[in-house]
């Protein structure tokens, strides 16, 4: 593998950094103390992934304690499975995600993100499918990076799948 170049070197999450992928090596190559933009973006996604997966709780279970809402304890988004395509507040959804990327994905830049519910006339035939867009500036040095999400959250089940738009050419 070619080495990387100073402002190509990101420091891995906390997560990445504490997880061994390899246990039975006692030394970790320098390699793997830093990560590559693609390895950045894959953690991004993989983490995002956990982020929309995953309910958090509802208002009303929060209602007295305020700073709880955007803490670690209330990870995710709200209960989807079980909603329908014609009665979802697709601007309630829009916020929840992008809320939900504010709070817990500091990765992507707040001031640049902008999320999206993809309505068209066929979505009766998503079979109670909802498309986000999402996009933002993913940090790295020296640039940012453009990210371009495709999300599709699905009603009936609760599962949302994240397509990256930036890497599959549309």
């Amino acid at each position: 593998m070619a080495e990387l170049a100073p402002q190509e070197r990101l420091q891995p999450a906390l997560l990445d950094r504490l997880t061994d992928n390899e246990p039975e090596k006692k030394l970790e190559a320098r390699e793997e103390r830093v990560m590559s933009t693609a390895r950045l973006r894959q953690a991004v996604l993989r983490d995002l992934a956990w982020l929309f997966n995953t309910t958090r709780l509802g208002g009303e279970e929060l209602a007295g304690f305020p700073f709880a809402a955007h803490s670690v304890i209330n990870f995710g988004l709200p209960a989807l499975s079980g909603e329908t395509a014609s009665t979802l507040d697709i601007i309630e959804l829009e916020q929840s995600i992008r809320q939900a990327i504010v709070d817990f994905e500091p990765r992507i830049d707040p001031a640049s993100l902008r999320v999206e519910a993809v309505v068209t006339d066929l979505q009766l035939d998503r079979h109670n499918v909802i498309s986000v867009q999402i996009r933002g500036d993913l940090w790295a040095y020296p640039v940012p990076l453009e990210l371009l999400l495709r999300t599709d959250v699905d009603l009936e089940t609760g599962q949302v799948e994240i397509r990256d738009l930036a890497r599959s050419g549309f």
